[in-house]
């Protein structure tokens, strides 16, 4: 039939005008590839944030457990020095003794020219990229004297 024979009906046969058969496909394809990228985006955005979120809580733990430790510490040098024992040291933690959070070091130091006052050094984890390290100076108490002074005895 040629293009302006007439159907039995009397209406012309008109042929629907059609894109090209790879434009339709092109033009989904970009819309899907573009999607795509827009979710894997934000999928990577979460995914950057969550390890961050994971890595600042992993670094207040660690300081958190630092500080701690620093006050334990001052506790045992007061201890030492109240039993007449030698203040200063080095004590090496495993991580089992620590609950599985990686091991520490605390150094004690009395300083020379003041022996009440100590300098304490922890060092917490030992492994690992980032070790967080703190230093703290502690005053410790004069021992009690095991003598009764004359005053302390008059009513």
């Amino acid at each position: 039939m040629s293009r302006f024979a007439r159907r039995p009906s009397g209406v012309p046969d008109r042929e629907p005008a059609r894109h090209p058969v790879g434009f339709r496909r092109g033009g989904v394809m970009v819309m899907v590839l573009a999607c795509m990228a827009v979710a894997t985006a934000i999928g990577m955005a979460m995914l950057r944030s969550a390890t961050a979120g994971q890595r600042g809580l992993r670094t207040e733990r660690h300081l958190r457990q630092v500080e701690r430790l620093l006050v334990a510490a001052a506790d045992l040098a007061a201890t030492r020095q109240a039993e007449g024992g030698q203040v200063e040291g080095e004590i090496l933690l495993e991580s089992a003794d620590l609950a599985g959070a990686g091991s520490a070091r605390i150094t004690l130091a009395a300083d020379p020219a003041d022996p009440r006052r100590i300098q304490v050094v922890v060092e917490h984890p030992l492994e690992g990229p980032v070790t967080v390290r703190r230093t703290r100076s502690f005053v410790l108490a004069l021992p009690l004297s095991s003598t009764v002074s004359p005053e302390e005895s008059l009513p």
